[in-house]
């Protein structure tokens, strides 16, 4: 390691005076900048803030752990009940005010490790102090234009707030994970309807819901046939195989009325799997039998609580399926 960086060294990093006046200047000017960051996002976009909190980081009380060296300022930040400051002076450190740390790519790494900052805080920026103005006296926080950035900030918040549904979409379209949000809604509304039918009608409905509802998440979806006195609900052929069969019945399922989807796949390809969803739930002893389930074959239990997952888009259809599918090789492993 060579020697660090020191004051009066060179004029591209700050001098003493400007190390001096830095704590309280620093502290003023974010408390500025966050109150015109929250103020611009509560009188324009807290609407699109409360349907994507994650785009705006700086709206929620925060710790903000700001670390400073005499090459670069590193701003970590994580949630907390209200805004703290916390303020790191490490200027002429051996570590941080080497020259090589205005370009190695590992600073934060760096600099996570000499202050000993755990996971939980988040890097939000950094600044070169060779790109600061006036490093040769104490600055001042009239010149910062704090408050220009902070509304700036919410600006560019919004706008990627604004796209962000359509990135997302584009993404889980590449992936083969695209989710009709429109459908899923039309389907919510529908479901409320069928919860106040009875009997036989009650499961028929369900039945075609189930269905509908697979295609809002791109699935191929087959309607059942019967044939040779077999009676299959539907098939789903893209992205994973399977027999389904759905039930929405008083009480929870039994291990004998697994028996029928049993016999179904039997006479098929051990690459094609069952699911059995049913509203009801399904007994302990139920669950059980198709944990261990002979010949190799596939037969998966979907509950209430994963329809409500896949009605929601909190989960989409094909990874549903392969967290069955995980759960039972664990469990297969296991045993």
């Amino acid at each position: 390691m060579t020697e660090p960086l020191r004051f009066g060294e060179n004029p591209l990093v700050p001098s003493q005076a400007y190390a001096e006046g830095w704590s309280d200047f620093t502290q003023k000017r974010w408390t500025r900048f966050l109150d015109a960051y929250r103020r611009r996002v509560n009188e324009l976009y807290m609407e699109l803030a409360k349907q994507q909190p994650h785009c705006f980081t700086l709206l929620r009380p925060l710790e903000i752990y700001i670390v400073v060296s005499l090459t670069k300022e590193w701003v970590f930040i994580r949630p907390a009940d209200a805004d703290i400051f916390v303020m790191k002076e490490r200027w002429e450190d051996p570590r941080l005010a080497q020259r090589d740390m205005f370009t190695r790519a590992d600073h934060e790494r760096v600099v996570r490790e000499a202050c000993d900052l755990s996971d939980d805080y988040d890097l939000y920026k950094t600044d070169d102090m060779s790109q600061r103005f006036d490093l040769d006296r104490a600055p001042r926080v009239e010149s910062s234009n704090a408050e220009y950035f902070g509304r700036e900030q919410a600006d560019e918040d919004a706008r990627s707030a604004i796209h962000q549904p359509k990135l997302e979409s584009a993404i889980s379209a590449l992936l083969g994970r695209a989710i009709e949000e429109k459908a899923l809604s039309g389907l919510r509304e529908q479901l409320e309807e069928i919860s106040e039918l009875r009997g036989t009608r009650r499961g028929n409905r369900f039945e075609a819901w189930f269905g509908e509802l697979l295609k809002a998440h791109g699935c191929e979806v087959e309607p059942g046939v019967t044939s040779d006195g077999e009676q299959v609900d539907f098939f789903v052929h893209k992205p994973f195989r399977a027999i389904i069969e759905c039930r929405w019945k008083k009480n929870r399922l039994q291990p004998r009325e697994l028996a029928d989807l049993t016999a179904k796949l039997n006479r098929r390809p051990a690459i094609i799997a069952g699911i059995y969803v049913a509203w009801s739930g399904f007994t302990d002893n139920c669950r059980h039998h198709a944990s261990q389930e002979p010949n190799g074959r596939t037969v998966l239990l979907w509950d209430a609580s994963d329809v409500k997952r896949l009605l929601t888009g909190q989960i989409h259809a094909l990874d549903l399926f392969e967290e069955h599918v995980s759960d039972r090789v664990r469990r297969y492993q296991q045993g």
